[in-house]
């Protein structure tokens, strides 16, 4: 009887730990950065938030956002950063299922520190559902942009003020920009 108790509360801890725990992921590629989050079973994601620099806090710097029906892009200026934030105040994201975030921005990638919420606002400070200290996936950041920025966090986001390589064939008049 008492081991049939103890591997009950075994059970009980295990899933309570795992509970809690949307899988996220970032990618970069040609300056679009992407990202990914699966709600666990309990998790009611209605925000997910990103820190970047705040130097990268001017929405009209995202292009071609990609987020879910409903839900709203902006940005949030906080004490010496920016926070990037998805939100909807509708329903929460479907738990298992992945939805897809992201936008186009013209600057380097670096590793940047993140959160989720169930509250449907741009608060940066909103109550945490979960964020990057539960986590130890890689950043993923490009071996390209490696030396440039490793950062805190777990997922990317754009830096200033490394900007578009100049010697870069891609970038056609977005070069002459940042010259």
């Amino acid at each position: 009887m008492k081991f049939a108790k103890a591997m009950l509360m075994i059970l009980c801890l295990g899933a309570a730990a795992s509970a809690f725990g949307a899988a996220t992921t970032s990618s970069f590629d040609n300056f679009v950065y992407s990202y990914t989050i699966t709600p666990e079973t309990g998790e009611e994601i209605r925000s997910f938030h990103v820190y970047t620099g705040l130097n990268e806090c001017d929405a009209g710097h995202y292009y071609d956002l990609t987020m879910p029906a409903g839900w709203t892009f902006g940005t949030v200026p906080m004490e010496d950063k920016c926070v990037l934030t998805f939100w909807t105040t509708g329903d929460p994201l479907p738990a298992g299922v992945t939805a897809d975030f992201g936008f186009t921005h013209y600057c380097a990638p670096c590793c940047h520190s993140w959160f989720v919420s169930d509250e449907g606002s741009d608060n940066p400070e909103a109550a945490v559902v979960d964020d990057d200290e539960n986590h130890t996936e890689p950043c993923n950041i490009p071996e390209a942009w490696a030396d440039q920025c490793g950062g805190p966090g777990l997922l990317l986001a754009p830096i200033y003020p490394v900007a578009v390589p100049e010697n870069s064939h891609n970038w056609g008049t977005v070069k002459d920009i940042y010259r």
